[in-house]
């Protein structure tokens, strides 16, 4: 037990490090250029050349003990820095979720609707043209290429202000959709059911998630740093780019994922709750599982048509 300990305690301080210690240390070297150099001199070599001389200068001169100081609170800084952007990509996880109902969101939420909308109408005109020549190998290539463009917008019609929001809710929804499941709900049921392969392998990309939410938090912190030395906002930007990037990919594979154990292990679900499920997952078995777990008196069979969107 005490080696285990040992090992997992190595683990937390490695992986702590890597998130947080080592980011949090190039923000405080960053701040500290901005308060040496500031705006008008952001990027003097000369300057700051000058200031390392001034420094190494002053330090012979310095005890050892105030030297300890000034690196443990560099140190400190950077583990302050870290935290914070580790609180800010919590915030920036929370925005995910965020339904657009308010300005300048709603604004954004209403553009991707109509670009969804118009890539919808094209990929439906497209496949119109090729069911009239099905042999036609330019209208089959149009055809695919309408559906990737649409579905690379929103695999359901778009509701969300951005994609990440959007590709999260598409789960919900076509897991609805395809076997009447309220994945919510069920989603702590299911997890309960998985064999550990399955929940490392979701847990691995939960925390690709994760970390691209704290890369926005860095670019976040970058950004405001930039009203007090240029260059930061500047490096600030292309972190929130390289953010973004790793959240879709990450975001993506993770829906996927999780559309993925619902396919291979709703049928597990429903046999630990007692129900008959002898063939593949249906929507009449989904829609009880629901119930079930939401243990309230609605029926438990699916309606005749595909749920709203919305639902």
């Amino acid at each position: 037990m005490n080696a285990l300990l040992a090992d997992l305690g190595k683990q937390l301080v490695t992986k702590w490090t890597a998130a947080l210690m080592v980011p949090g240390a190039l923000f405080a070297g960053a701040v500290l250029l901005a308060g040496v150099l500031g705006q008008r001199h952001a990027v003097d070599p000369r300057m700051l050349g000058e200031w390392s001389n001034r420094i190494a200068t002053g330090r012979t001169h310095e005890s050892g003990t105030a030297l300890l100081v000034a690196v443990a609170g560099f140190l400190l800084g950077a583990a302050a820095a870290g935290l914070l952007a580790g609180a800010v990509g919590f915030f920036v996880e929370w925005t995910w979720g965020l339904t657009g109902s308010v300005a300048p969101l709603s604004w954004l939420a209403r553009s991707r609707r109509r670009r969804w909308a118009r890539a919808d109408a094209e990929a439906v005109s497209a496949q119109r043209a090729l069911l009239a020549d099905i042999d036609d190998s330019t209208l089959r290539a149009r055809a695919r290429q309408a559906i990737l463009d649409r579905d690379a917008i929103c695999l359901v019609p778009a509701e969300r202000p951005t994609w990440v929001g959007d590709r999260l809710r598409a789960a919900d929804v076509r897991m609805h959709r395809g076997y009447a499941i309220d994945l919510t709900t069920v989603w702590p049921r299911m997890w309960l059911v998985l064999p550990q392969p399955a929940r490392d392998e979701l847990t691995a990309v939960q925390e690709r998630c994760a970390s691209a939410a704290r890369m926005g938090g860095w670019g976040v912190l970058y950004v405001l740093l930039g009203v007090f030395w240029w260059p930061g906002l500047a490096i600030g930007v292309a972190v929130l780019l390289i953010a973004r990037y790793r959240a879709r990919l990450a975001v993506g594979v993770y829906t996927d994922l999780i559309e993925s154990t619902v396919d291979l292990y709703g049928r597990e679900l429903a046999t630990q709750l007692g129900l008959a499920c002898p063939g593949r997952l249906s929507p009449e078995v989904g829609a009880q599982i629901s119930a079930i777990v939401r243990k309230d008196e609605v029926a438990r069979l699916p309606p005749a048509g595909p749920p709203p969107v919305g639902a």
